[in-house]
């Protein structure tokens, strides 16, 4: 990762701790990141760092927050597109 992105990273981090700390909910916390255009991998990895948790377990909070529910719907897709995609090659 570069050097700007990485700070623009902590700076939104920074910004959403406050968030996270009055409210401990992952979508509180996603709709303030989407409010403030963070979205896609930043966004996961904002919550990473503020929520302290596992990469895993940051895409899971950003994928099931209601905000995120188009992106859950693209997840969705391109996974149903590559399981087809495996299954003609059988």
């Amino acid at each position: 990762m570069d050097a700007e992105r990485e700070a623009r990273i902590g700076e939104v981090a920074a910004r959403a701790r406050p968030v996270w700390a009055e409210h401990h909910d992952g979508g509180v916390l996603q709709q303030f990141l989407k409010g403030t255009g963070c979205d896609g991998v930043d966004a996961v990895l904002v919550t990473r760092q503020v929520v302290g948790c596992s990469l895993g377990e940051a895409q899971e909070m950003f994928l099931t927050a209601p905000c995120r529910a188009a992106e859950l719907a693209s997840h969705n897709a391109f996974m149903e597109s590559l399981e087809r995609s495996r299954d003609d090659e059988a």
